[in-house]
């Protein structure tokens, strides 16, 4: 699978997905609106707030192109790195590093392929509710509830077991070093 940015500057491309993955996540955590809200960008949240990612290992990733066009910013002192491109202001994905977990922003996916999400399913799993704005008609946990964690853990820990947090192309070879401009 490829992922893009909007304007098609930067692209990656993605080994073993939609096989590696555990499918459409929405976090509706403040951080990830505030992310969007920097980037001029909230056209990617849902109506309430909500930000849709589908996860890789960060090993699976190859950028194709345009890797000069990334940028990276933290919404808070030891939060994520958020990586966005400074083509088009397109948010692309979250992570950390070290860890197997590169939480790709939906518009990433259709950016290269308007119908990629439905290769994932349904949605399973949407967290931290409590900064949901409006009343979603859907079920959000609070914070990471028990049936969140049941889709995510087998993902993290095969990943850490597997060594998949390891050759991150976000990162220097040091494993903790984003790459890129620092956003303002």
């Amino acid at each position: 699978m490829k992922i893009q940015c909007d304007c098609g500057s930067f692209q990656a491309e993605l080994a073993n997905s939609p096989k590696n993955s555990p499918g459409r996540l929405v976090c509706y955590c403040d951080d990830c609106q505030a992310f969007a809200e920097m980037l001029e960008r909230t056209d990617v949240l849902d109506e309430f707030g909500g930000t849709e990612v589908v996860p890789a290992y960060p090993s699976d990733i190859t950028f194709i192109k345009g890797e000069s066009n990334l940028c990276y910013s933290q919404v808070t002192q030891n939060g994520l790195y958020r990586f966005s491109t400074t083509c088009c202001n397109s948010p692309i994905v979250n992570t950390r590093p070290n860890f197997p977990w590169a939480g790709i922003f939906h518009s990433a996916y259709t950016a290269a392929d308007t119908q990629a999400l439905k290769k994932f399913g349904e949605i399973r799993g949407r967290i931290r509710g409590t900064y949901a704005k409006g009343n979603p008609d859907f079920k959000v946990s609070d914070k990471i509830g028990a049936r969140d964690m049941l889709t995510v853990l087998p993902f993290v820990v095969k990943g850490k077991l597997f060594g998949k947090h390891k050759g991150s192309p976000f990162f220097e070879n040091d494993g903790a070093t984003p790459i890129g401009l620092k956003r303002p």
